[in-house]
């Protein structure tokens, strides 16, 4: 044996213990002190902080409430919102939010308004799977939420926040004039005769049965969205669906309505006056807008003088199921987030308990109080007697979820090309056939080279 070699080691093993000494009773005064102090001012040395960025402003997102209650429930996590807009433009958002991702800030938690920007995304590797947090919760995430954007190469990527269902905005005191009930079930074509039979009178004075909107993706595919399954122009699995013939009809019925039977506004009109559909709607100038759930509260600048309805989105024919696409906001993680569990844990709770809490939004967790939320929601609008609460409830109770889409990165430029071939048709300039030809061609052109 190597006695001077077994006395070094005792020393080291001395020293080292020696040294563990000290540092447990340095390490025991601190924690002393910091019990003493922490029952009064809360401990921050193990609490980790996460940033959430979002285009909505803490007027609207009541971000204080909201957080205060989700770290009285977490106290060993710290969140910090950072709205990027105060105009709470989801485009001048997400152009602040990848200048930050190519800055190298701290990114946490981020939301998304639609699943097109989402997507878009995830490929440059901005936003970090959640599968391993899901998995080792034991999560389904489509029996948890009413609706789910699908995976994304087999995983998950975001949870679903507020749940917006499509359907039709209707001006309830209009409806009693003409001596039309608030329908529960109803076709494209009643859709039709119901806007004949609220269209009157002439000139700027001229009040439209209907209102269609500027966006492609749903105002030019109308009677598409009345499917189960394959709902767009492009399928999920990037094939073209051009040749859908509801995409023909869905075209005609909105050139019929505002060329032939002009009872719904005119896209020229619209174009030539910059019209909104909010102030079209509240200002009394159109009876009917297809549109989404979250009109029940956001109403811009505008109070109702009158009673607001609601009815399910209109089907192809008249034994259908009244299928609608439900969408919503997404909360996603940053890639290179340093806590994403922390971030999970936060995203989790504010798309369950956090969004009912917020009552701000209806929520997309199936397990929501779902009239508490709205009675809540109404309650904090400017005049909450306009409101047909049994309507609105009705319909999305009813409405039956089509297939989820989830869009290819590429399909805003897709819908930008219909859009120019539709407006065409619609102001007149171009026929139906050559409308088609020329879409079919372009969309079909921008899916090849994306494949």
């Amino acid at each position: 044996m190597n006695i001077s070699g077994g006395l070094q080691m005792k020393k080291r093993w001395y020293s080292l213990g020696l040294s563990l000494l000290v540092f447990v009773i340095i390490l025991a005064g601190c924690g002393n002190n910091e019990e003493a102090s922490g029952s009064e001012n809360g401990s921050s040395e193990d609490k980790v902080t996460i940033k959430f960025h979002t285009w909505i402003n803490n007027e609207v997102g009541k971000w204080d409430e909201v957080v205060a209650a989700f770290e009285e429930e977490h106290p060993d996590i710290n969140v910090e919102v950072e709205p990027l807009v105060e105009n709470m433009s989801h485009p001048d958002y997400l152009q602040k939010l990848d200048l930050l991702a190519s800055s190298g800030e701290q990114l946490d938690v981020f939301m998304f308004a639609n699943s097109s920007e989402y997507v878009k995304r995830i490929e440059p590797g901005l936003v970090a799977p959640l599968d391993e947090f899901i998995e080792e919760e034991g999560l389904n995430v489509e029996e948890e939420y009413n609706y789910s954007y699908p995976k994304v190469d087999e995983s998950y990527y975001g949870l679903p926040a507020k749940s917006s269902i499509r359907l039709v905005m209707l001006n309830k005191d209009h409806l009693d004039e003409a001596g039309l009930p608030v329908p529960k079930e109803w076709t494209w074509d009643e859709y039709e005769e119901y806007a004949k039979k609220l269209t009157k009178g002439e000139g700027t004075d001229k009040q439209y049965g209907s209102y269609f909107y500027t966006w492609p993706d749903t105002f030019l595919i109308l009677k598409l969205l009345s499917k189960a399954d394959s709902s767009s122009m492009i399928n999920n699995d990037g094939s073209s669906n051009m040749d859908d013939p509801l995409l023909e009809a869905s075209l005609k019925l909105r050139y019929d309505m505002e060329q032939v039977d002009k009872t719904s506004v005119p896209l020229a009109n619209t174009l030539s006056q910059k019209l909104d559909y909010r102030q079209q709607f509240f200002t009394q100038s159109v009876s009917m807008v297809p549109i989404g759930s979250y009109m029940l509260t956001e109403w811009g600048e505008f109070t109702p003088d009158f009673t607001m309805a609601w009815a399910p989105w209109p089907t192809n024919s008249e034994n259908d199921p009244s299928y609608t696409q439900i969408g919503g906001d997404i909360m996603s993680i940053a890639n290179n987030s340093k806590h994403k569990e922390e971030a999970y844990t936060f995203i989790r709770w504010m798309t369950t308990k956090g969004i009912e809490q917020q009552g701000v939004w209806t929520p997309s967790w199936n397990n929501a109080d779902l009239e508490g939320v709205v009675d809540n929601l109404i309650s904090t609008t400017s005049n909450p007697e306009a409101i047909d609460r049994e309507s609105f409830l009705y319909t999305i109770e009813n409405s039956v979820p089509s297939e989820i889409l989830l869009p290819q990165p590429y399909a805003t430029e897709a819908y930008n090309e219909l859009n120019a071939q539709a407006e065409l048709y619609l102001l007149g300039e171009q026929d139906l056939e050559t409308t088609l030809s020329n879409a079919k061609e372009k969309v079909e052109a921008i899916i090849d080279a994306n494949q």
